[in-house]
């Protein structure tokens, strides 16, 4: 004869497994927006201003579908001077304001993820 044995919270433990999937896409969502948003912030206070149109031609997009984030210019008439300020040329100087704005920003990634994946399972 079997005998049952009641689990109890085991539908709660289920239901928390199911939620796993979507709360990844979305807290990867979340934290590639944060990303992109702080990356922008600090390339903007590094680049230099001469005239102001390549620190207006700095943006950052995500595609969530395939989980990137993109920061930089993609302004046609910006994209060779963005260029030729962050690597510098033959009679100019260097001004890297996007390699170190990834860098910065580098290192928070992963307890921003892991933040917002708990937030979106629940768990504030």
């Amino acid at each position: 004869m079997a005998s049952r044995a009641r689990l109890e919270g085991l539908g709660r433990a289920l239901r928390a497994v199911q939620r796993v999937p979507e709360a990844m896409r979305e807290a990867r969502t979340e934290t590639l927006h944060s990303w992109g948003e702080d990356v922008q912030d600090d390339a903007e206070q590094r680049v230099p201003r001469r005239t102001g149109t390549l620190w207006s031609s700095l943006d950052h997009r995500v595609d969530e579908r395939y989980g990137r984030a993109e920061v930089g210019v993609w302004d046609a008439e910006s994209l060779e001077y963005a260029i030729y300020v962050e690597k510098g040329t033959s009679s100019m100087n260097d001004q890297p304001y996007l390699v170190p704005a990834f860098e910065a920003a580098r290192p928070s990634v992963p307890a921003k993820y892991r933040a917002a994946f708990r937030r979106h399972m629940g768990a504030g």
